[in-house]
């Protein structure tokens, strides 16, 4: 009983359970809330923030499924991800991370995680961003844990004023999708522009590459 529930409970915080078998075939989801286009150009002031909690090889699943590697290179799947966007829009980037750093053995950070979702817990950010009124496009990258954003995202949109900005979400599953976290963001952040997000399947990320791109262009963010 003991071992079933552990593969369960690494189904579900890693990348979402999935609910429905051809949820996962969609590697690539596009948003599907009512949103708009950037303005295509160059006069943008962008930045790139993204929560990614990467787990050490072998402990999350049998793919290590919050890790990839590139071109020899290790990153957090959502990390991975965020560096495309800002090799390619030329925006700053900053890693989204609580004052408490989350558990390296997974089984605790599952139920940490489980805790924070279900009590509404907002861990304290360690995170500042300087000048963040600055900022007129604003990405923003997590998995999706429990079917649900990280609670450390509601802390993002807490501490960080969003409203007024063009907001692309972008984020990395196991097989939900969206799992309803567009609506979530749109709450939070009602005043904000929503442009069309990314949602890639955990399995894809590492050659996501070119649907990355193919996204941002489809966005008006690159040429």
């Amino acid at each position: 009983m003991k071992k079933w529930f552990y593969t369960l409970a690494t189904l579900l915080i890693v990348g979402g359970l999935a609910v429905a078998c051809s949820e996962d075939r969609n590697n690539i989801r596009r948003g599907n809330t009512d949103t708009e286009e950037v303005v295509p150009g160059t006069n943008h002031n962008i930045l790139i923030a993204y929560f990614s909690e990467p787990l050490p090889d072998g402990v999350d699943a049998s793919t290590s499924a919050s890790r990839v590697i590139v071109d020899g290179d290790l990153y957090g799947s959502v990390e991975y991800v965020a560096t495309v966007i800002r090799e390619t829009t030329g925006g700053d980037m900053v890693r989204i991370q609580t004052a408490q750093p989350y558990p390296g053995n997974f089984d605790d950070l599952a139920e940490q995680a489980d805790n924070e979702r279900q009590n509404g817990i907002l861990p304290e950010l360690a995170t500042e961003i300087a000048d963040f009124e600055d900022y007129d496009v604003v990405f923003v990258g997590y998995p999706i844990w429990w079917y649900q954003m990280p609670m450390a995202i509601y802390s993002f949109f807490d501490k960080f004023d969003c409203n007024g900005k063009t907001l692309i979400p972008f984020s990395t599953h196991g097989g939900s999708g969206w799992s309803g976290t567009l609506e979530d963001i749109s709450e939070l952040v009602p005043d904000a522009t929503m442009v069309n997000g990314l949602s890639i399947s955990r399995n894809s990320t590492a050659t996501s590459r070119s649907g990355i791109l193919d996204w941002l262009r489809e966005i008006g963010m690159i040429e």
